[in-house]
C-alpha cells in the first residue's frame, strides 16, 4: 500500500526540489519534513501537527490537498494515534500551573495592592465629590405662625456648614441644629455645606412663609391712634445681597430672592445696603426713596426720622 510520505517524496523529486528548498519556501522545518516522507508520525506531537504540515506541503507540491490527507488517516497505524496522544496529554500535564509558595505570595502581593488603590481612589472620589446636605426639618414651602424656627438635618462630618451666613456647629455625626427667626411674610433659608480643604460645595435652600398671627381683643374698643411710620423694601429685576437695618436691629443679612417684600415699623432710623440698585426699591409711608448714587451699582443709604413722619436721608 502506497504511502503519504512516498507520494509527497515522489513529487518533490520530480519537481526537482530540495529538502532544505522545500523547508525554506514553507517555513516547514526540514526535521518535520522528512519525518513525513519516512512517514514516521509518532515523533509529531499530535496528529493534527502532522495533519496540518501535510496540508501545507501537498499544496505546496500542487497535490490534492484532501485526497494526501486520505492517504494519512488510511495508512497512519492506530498506535501512533495513541502514542500521539499520550504525549499530547502528557505536554498538557507538564503546562499544568504548579501552585507555589511563591505563586501565593505574589497572588497575595496583587491583592493587597488592589487594595490599596481602590482605597485611594475612593478618597480621591470623596475628596473631589461635593458633600450632602439632608433637611429633615422645618419642609420646604411650609406657613408658620411662629417667629423662630429650627433648621435641623445632616451633612458630611468633613464639611463646615453655614445657615444665612451663619456658622453651624455639627456633632461627631454631622447632624446639625439652628434657630433662625423669620421676617413677617416670604423667608429664604440658606444652607450651604463646604467641604474641608477644597472648594466643593453644596447648596441648599428653603422657602419659608411666616403668618403673623393675628390679635383679637373682645370687650374693647378700638381707639384712634396716630399712624405709626414703616418702611418697606421691595426685591424686582433679579434676585440680589442686602443688608437691611430697622432702629439698629438686623432685619435682613441674605441674598433675597426677586419678587419678595418686607416691610417693618419704624421709630427712630432705618438702613439698606444693596449689591443692586436697580434690582432695590425702598418706601417710607409707602413714598419711594431715592437710593442711586452716581454710576455705581452698589448702594447704600442711612435715614433719620426727624419730626414725626419726616426723614433725612444719607
Amino acid at each position: 500500500m502506497i504511502t503519504v510520505g512516498e507520494v509527497l517524496k515522489k513529487q518533490r523529486r520530480n519537481l526537482d526540489k530540495t529538502v532544505e528548498q522545500v523547508a525554506l519556501d514553507t517555513k516547514i522545518q526540514q526535521r518535520f519534513i522528512k519525518y513525513i516522507e519516512d512517514d514516521d508520525f509518532a515523533k509529531f506531537d499530535s496528529p493534527v501537527y502532522a495533519q496540518g504540515f501535510i496540508k501545507i506541503y501537498a499544496k505546496y507540491l500542487e497535490l490534492n490537498e484532501d485526497r494526501i490527507l486520505a492517504i494519512y488517516r488510511r495508512s497512519i497505524p492506530n498506535d501512533v494515534v495513541n502514542n500521539c496522544s499520550v504525549r499530547e496529554t502528557r505536554n498538557v500535564k507538564r503546562n499544568r500551573i504548579k501552585i507555589t509558595p511563591k505563586l501565593i505570595a505574589i497572588i497575595l502581593s496583587i491583592t493587597f495592592l488592589l487594595g490599596i488603590l481602590t482605597y485611594i481612589g475612593y478618597q480621591i472620589y470623596q475628596f473631589q465629590s461635593p458633600p450632602t446636605i439632608t433637611i429633615n426639618s422645618p419642609e420646604n414651602e411650609i406657613s408658620l405662625t411662629q417667629e423662630i424656627t429650627t433648621v435641623t438635618g445632616v451633612t458630611d462630618t468633613n464639611s463646615s456648614l453655614f445657615i444665612n451666613d451663619n456658622p453651624v456647629d455639627l456633632d461627631s455625626d454631622g447632624k446639625f441644629k439652628h434657630e433662625v427667626t423669620l421676617n413677617p411674610g416670604v423667608n429664604i433659608i440658606t444652607i450651604v455645606a463646604k467641604k474641608n480643604n477644597s472648594t466643593q460645595e453644596s447648596i441648599e435652600t428653603l422657602k419659608i412663609t411666616y403668618d403673623v398671627p393675628k390679635v383679637e381683643e373682645e370687650g374693647i374698643e378700638e381707639s384712634i391712634e396716630e399712624k405709626e411710620n414703616t418702611v418697606k423694601l421691595q426685591i424686582v429685576n433679579s434676585s440680589v445681597w442686602v443688608q437691611f437695618n430697622v432702629d439698629k436691629i438686623n432685619k435682613l443679612s441674605q441674598i433675597v430672592q426677586v419678587g419678595q417684600e418686607y416691610e417693618y415699623p419704624v421709630e427712630n432710623q432705618f438702613s439698606l445696603t444693596t449689591g443692586i440698585i436697580n434690582s432695590t426699591k425702598l418706601f417710607f409711608n409707602d413714598e419711594e426713596i431715592d437710593i442711586s448714587k452716581g454710576n455705581s451699582s452698589v448702594g447704600s443709604i442711612t435715614c433719620e426720622i426727624v419730626d414725626k413722619n419726616q426723614i433725612n436721608c444719607e
